[in-house]
């Protein structure tokens, strides 16, 4: 017997032993109950469903109390009005009353004000209360609620300062790209943040949404200085889950579900078509092309081969099954010594268009072992394979892949049929969407990821700790696109097949080697961070090429002829060598002051700039925790200020360098034959530098009332300067000027983010909103005001949109005639252009391009906003989370925006806003047989849409089933919701388009079916 028996031998109270824990219980008693009284059961959980060991649970007004085990199970006995009282450190203390149930599923939730939130930053963690930088994060609990399918999705209306974009509704190519606190660059250095998972650089579609613990956005200098030559652009830092300690526990996620269009342009039927065809051709002049004979044909349907109406662009977004499937299934476990996590995900996502899927592979391992009591060793494996379909247009003309097919398919007039009774297509000049979609033409792109990240941390002692860390991450990709032989029609055939292949490799390879040490005297409090970095990358790419194929079902390049085969390749490197270091200050606990400092060395410049210095200062005063300050209300208020400076480094790879350009022939000889040959092409900038960015940040973080609301206001400038710039040369040079840097970009803005939560007996809440301002400019362009073709403005943001003024359109020749003179000659129902100006600086009765164009848009929105709540009524959960932008404009261009462009189909919108005699009051001009060139393809306000909008991007009800249904099938917890996302959209944008798309897929609207499980 243990000693632990002989002291409770002949008590009621039970024990157990957990690592070096022993938990306490009362004995279950097996006597009946007591008159008056009845026998309970019950389970305490978390928020996220997890057991809550040892929470106390005690009859109000009463000494009749239990504990709950290791399960976060619990017995008694109490009276029949009983109410419970469950409390456990760390969780608000609740009332719960028993009332007729015999078995309880008890929810507790996080005190904010007793939990100190942890917060990963740069190498390393912060309590958030002492963060003096500007940081936003998304924790477990937040990420666990939002299912999504690609990470980048997480951040979408959640994080203030944060633009995130879906450019396509396409599996496996949504085009996202995420941007922080505006645009800080117009280089090709680019604006996408720098993301590092666990450590290492790498991207946010890299790493299961499923698998990630903690995502922190780090967007002033202060938070980021750390990563230097590459945090221009702000960083986003990922910690992946780890094992926990206990027994093991088995977790299953799956999701079923479809998608459809959520909005699609409505074009008009044959008949219309027709009939506006002839409309088309009288306003041009020319005779009519259909008869009403024809036009009866067409509307009657009698004739389908030669009169149909035929939807090309319906029927191909309608053509797939979008069905889509998600399984993810974890195991974690272990002990105080060894922990693990390993898990693994399928997802299949079919397209809406027929042929377009999309199937990935996850695996994740994460392995903790301390080998001594000072010694521990973390290893970490994420894997993922990923492959891709889409069908491709066979004739050259349209873009490659599904953007040529959906674009064709607008242009593809509704008269002309698909597939007819005879087996051939119908056809616009060899454009057949139905026959492309038949051939056996495809584009396969399959990858495979593999990172793996070892690190060791050693304490030397008690306060001091170093830490070894190597990571490698290997990318090895596919692309092979076939297009096929096609019989369109008895006298058109596409020909010849050909096949394309291109093999890609990249290896980054990451050292790191850093101390951490903690110093604190009396009431001042030290800590130091000092390390060193580097990372090398390669990367290879090798493509051949051939046609003539002797088969449409064989698609291998040997197959193909020799006689136009043609192979290409290269090969590049880069290498980043860095210091860096971090001091952290902290008297009484509420005077804050940190240090930040890194020094970058970069392959990709010239010896004598090759290394780049980014320092940052932050400063935060906790005024709650001063003696004259007694609000009882706010018990939180903090003030924090920052500057710093950041890099960023990717301007290419050999820009300082003469590099020769190969593949120039020339003839040599006598027969003048053409020989391979090589030259310098570009003059080398020797004194190129990085693109830096200076940020200063002031904020204010406040907690009322216990913490249940939060508000938290930053205000910003970022300048970037030295920015990359292809400055004019003359002609007579000879080659063509490397970049130089030249530009400056200024941008200023405003985050807002406020949380509100409470509970109120069983119905709990929280909400979360934010908002965010960013104001752009270019400041500074070498020599000049404003370049047109780089669509570069001196005092204008960004992304502005050059054009003319429109007045509305022309209503009579005369007038024209007494209106200033157009660029085109101009008829009754076409644009009226505005005459702003001249060379003397005053309208000169002459519209034209010197003189008469302004700034007239803005694609990159000025405002960004969330709103995001969470809700639970005893076991049924509810979700809204929302995001939208505003003070943002599109052009709308090619079929989008003109009917009979090429041919293309009109839209209704078109039709019924045409102008004509009897329309005056037109939103479209007077129609037209366009070939591009006309007055309203003018970058003007006409073409310029507000493209602001509000969006429900998820909607979701769950409902978490009773402890008692599940135990006996030895579940923890089981949760089953239903969701929709892309609900609605709310804009004034084009009737049937997506404000948000940059892409010709449209936006999908998802109905999501699935359950949670835990064993």
């Amino acid at each position: 017997m243990s000693t632990l028996d002989q002291i409770f031998k002949d008590s009621n109270i039970g024990y157990k032993v957990v690592g070096k824990d022993v938990i306490l219980s009362v004995k279950e008693s097996v006597q009946e109950p007591a008159q008056g009284k009845k026998a309970i059961t019950g389970t305490v959980v978390d928020e996220r469903g997890e057991p809550v060991i040892g929470a106390n649970v005690v009859e109000k007004g009463t000494t009749n109390g239990t504990i709950t085990d290791m399960d976060g199970r619990f017995t008694m006995e109490v009276g029949a009005k009983a109410v419970l009282v469950v409390s456990y450190i760390g969780f608000n203390a609740q009332d719960v009353a028993v009332g007729t149930k015999s078995n309880l599923t008890i929810t507790l939730e996080e005190d904010t004000q007793a939990l100190e939130e942890i917060v990963v930053v740069g190498y390393g963690t912060q309590k958030k209360v002492n963060l003096t930088g500007s940081v936003s994060a998304l924790n477990e609990k937040d990420i666990e609620k939002l299912k999504v399918t690609q990470t980048s999705q997480l951040l979408a209306g959640m994080v203030s300062g944060i633009n995130v974009t879906q450019g396509s509704g396409q599996p496996g190519a949504d085009q996202s790209y995420v941007r922080i606190r505006g645009l800080g660059t117009f280089s090709s250095a680019g604006n996408t943040p720098l993301v590092l998972v666990d450590g290492l650089s790498s991207s946010l579609e890299n790493v299961n949404a499923n698998d990630i613990e903690s995502i922190s956005v780090l967007k002033d200098a202060a938070s980021a200085s750390i990563y230097g030559a590459r945090a221009a652009n702000g960083v986003i830092l990922i910690k992946t889950k780890l094992g926990k300690t206990g027994k093991a526990r088995v977790r299953y996620q799956g999701t079923f579900g479809f998608s459809r269009p959520a909005d699609m342009p409505k074009f008009v039927d044959s008949w219309v078509y027709a009939e506006m065809y002839n409309e088309a051709l009288r306003n041009g002049g020319g005779t009519p092309q259909y008869s009403e004979e024809e036009l009866a044909k067409f509307r009657s349907g009698e004739d389908p081969d030669n009169y149909p109406n035929k939807r090309h662009y319906d029927d191909l977004v309608s053509s797939g099954s979008g069905f889509q499937t998600d399984h993810y299934v974890s195991l974690s476990g272990g002990t105080e010594r060894n922990s693990y996590m390993l898990s693994f995900n399928y997802l299949n996502q079919q397209g809406i268009v027929a042929e377009t899927d999309y199937e990935r592979y996850n695996v994740a391992l994460n392995m903790s072992s301390l080998i001594t009591e000072n010694l521990k060793v973390n290893v970490k494996f994420l894997g993922k394979k990923e492959d891709k379909n889409q069908p491709t247009a066979v004739n050259s003309n349209p873009a490659e892949g599904l953007e040529g097919l959906i674009d064709y398919s607008m242009k593809v007039p509704n008269t002309i049929p698909g597939k007819k009774s005879d087996g051939y297509y119908g056809n616009q000049t060899g454009f057949t969407i139905e026959g492309w979609m038949d051939s056996e033409s495809f584009i396969k792109d399959n990858s495979v990821n593999s990172v793996i990240n070892a690190n060791v941390e050693w304490n030397i002692l008690k306060d001091l700790k170093l830490t070894g860390m190597v990571g490698y991450d290997y990318l090895s990709s596919d692309n092979k696109k076939f297009r096929p032989t096609l019989v369109i029609d008895q006298y058109t055939k596409a020909a010849p097949s050909d096949l394309r292949v291109r093999n890609t490799r990249n290896s980054l390879l990451t050292l790191q080697s850093y101390l951490n040490y903690d110093l604190n005297i009396k009431k001042h409090n030290f800590h130091f961070l000092l390390g060193y970095s580097q990372e090398s990358n390669k990367n290879n790419w090798l493509e051949a090429y051939r046609d003539n194929l002797p088969s449409n079902s064989l698609s291998e390049i040997n197959a193909g002829a020799e006689s136009n085969q043609q192979s290409s390749g290269s090969a590049s490197e880069w290498a980043l060598a860095s210091f860096f270091g971090r001091i952290n200050y902290a008297f009484m606990d509420r005077y804050l002051l940190e240090l930040n400092a890194r020094y970058d060395g970069s392959s990709r410049f010239p010896k004598d700039g090759r290394w780049g210095f980014f320092p940052s200062v932050s400063a935060g005063w906790i005024v709650s925790q001063e003696k004259f300050f007694n609000l009882d209300f706010i018990n939180h208020l903090k003030l924090r200020a920052s500057w710093g400076t950041l890099g960023n480094q990717n301007i290419g790879l050999y820009p300082y360098q003469q590099v020769i350009t190969l593949g120039i022939n020339a003839p040599f000889g006598v027969a003048e034959s053409f020989w391979p040959g090589a030259a310098a092409t570009v003059v080398p900038s020797t004194d190129i530098t990085w693109e830096s960015t200076a940020v200063m940040n002031v904020g204010v973080d406040v907690g009322l009332f216990d913490n249940r609301l939060t508000f938290g206001a930053d205000y910003y400038i970022k300048k970037t300067s030295d920015i990359l710039y292809n400055v004019t040369a003359s002609k007579i040079l000879g080659m063509t000027p490397s970049v130089q840097n030249a530009g400056v970009v200024m941008n200023r803005g405003i985050d807002l983010s406020i949380q509100h939560r409470n509970s109120i007996g069983d119905f709990s809440y929280s909400i979360n909103a934010n908002f965010s301002y960013v104001k752009n400019e270019v400041t500074e362009l070498a020599n000049v005001e404003k370049d047109i073709a780089g669509g570069l403005f001196l005092n204008y943001p960004l992304k502005s949109i050059y054009g003319y003024v429109t007045d509305g359109f022309f209503s009579s020749q005369e007038e024209i005639d007494n209106y200033a003179t157009q660029p085109r000659t101009a008829k009754p129902g076409d644009l009226k252009l505005v005459d702003i100006s001249g060379p003397d600086g005053v309208p000169d009765g002459v519209v034209n391009a010197d003189y008469d164009r302004k700034i007239i848009g803005d694609q990159f929105p000025n405002f960004n906003f969330g709103l995001n709540v969470n809700a639970a009524y005893k076991n049924i959960d509810f979700l809204i989370n929302t995001s939208g932008v505003a003070g943002m404009n599109r052009l709308i261009e090619g079929f989008q925006g003109n009917a009979f462009y090429w041919g293309s189909n009109p839209q209704k919108w078109m039709v019924e806003g045409r102008w004509t005699e009897d329309n005056h009051d037109a939103t479209y001009p007077r129609m037209l047989v366009l070939g591009g060139g006309e007055q309203q393809f003018y970058t003007s306000t006409y073409r310029v849409v507000n493209a602001s909008f509000f969006r429900i991007n998820d909607i979701q009800v769950g409902y978490t089933l009773p402890s008692k249904w599940i135990n006996r099938l030895m579940m923890e917890n089981m949760r089953v919701y239903a969701s929709v996302k892309n609900l609605a959209t709310f804009d004034n944008y084009l009737d049937g388009w997506d404000p948000e798309r940059t892409s010709k897929y449209p936006s999908v609207r998802s109905f999501i079916f699935g359950f949670n499980v835990t064993f």
